[in-house]
């Protein structure tokens, strides 16, 4: 019994750094998406439009699924490398230093393969609307 009460702290120990390993790995597979500005244009160059610029996260073996925008989309590829498969056009292969256009209201998907990626969004899209519509044929 005395041995118990002696392994208890390690048992207890071990414990947590499966747990903190499990949590990590799961956050890890996240993708993470950070507004970096969120801004409206003048009403004397365009009406209700407004300017979002996010960075975003790809982990490796991730995946944004199949959705669209109200507005236009525009990338720069800053690490790693994605795949930005595009309805009814040609995948563009996200690398460093490179661009990437979706055109309006385009269903397209992020994918992302043995390796993660960094990339800076730049979207033009409709004033008060949601920043992207998931998989819906109805646009």
């Amino acid at each position: 019994m005395r041995l118990l009460k002696n392994l208890a702290p390690i048992f207890f120990a071990i414990a947590l750094v499966f747990n903190f390993a499990a949590n990590g790995q799961n956050q890890s597979r996240e993708i993470k998406i950070e507004n970096l500005l969120l801004d409206s244009l003048s009403k004397d160059f365009t009406i209700d439009r407004e300017v979002r610029i996010d960075l975003v996260e790809f982990p490796p073996d991730t995946a944004l699924g199949w959705h669209w925008h109200p507005g236009e989309e525009f990338h720069y590829y800053l690490e790693g490398e994605v795949e930005i498969q595009i309805e009814g056009q040609p995948s563009i292969i996200g690398k460093p230093g490179t661009v990437g256009h979706v055109p309006y209201k385009t269903r397209h998907q992020a994918v992302t393969h043995n390796k993660g990626a960094k990339v800076l969004v730049f979207r033009v899209h409709t004033k008060g609307e949601p920043w992207k519509h998931d998989d819906d044929h109805n646009k």
